[in-house]
């Protein structure tokens, strides 16, 4: 009355959590924040994006935390923006 079927070994269903690709960075501006846990104790850095220059300068203006400006991914590495180093320049 009940299915009796038996699974093939190929046939079996994987377990676990599948695994996960690595970010691809976009073409965006980079902003590395570094934040600190007061449970325990512990320094994390997170790499934000964003497309714009004013929401660089808008982010950097309210962060309560340690930012770091890294620059514009063009696809190989970060470059300057002269704009954003004045900006960070004039708030210290």
């Amino acid at each position: 009355m009940g299915r009796s079927k038996k699974e093939k070994p190929e046939e079996k269903k994987k377990m676990g959590r599948p695994p996960t690709k690595p970010v691809v960075k976009r073409p965006a501006y980079y902003v590395s924040v570094k934040v600190s846990n007061s449970m325990n104790y512990q320094n994390t850095n997170v790499l934000i994006s964003k497309d714009t220059i004013p929401e660089i300068k808008q982010l950097i203006a309210r962060s309560p935390q340690q930012v770091e400006f890294l620059g514009y991914w063009n696809g190989k590495s970060y470059e300057n923006v002269a704009e954003i180093d004045e900006f960070i320049k004039t708030r210290k």
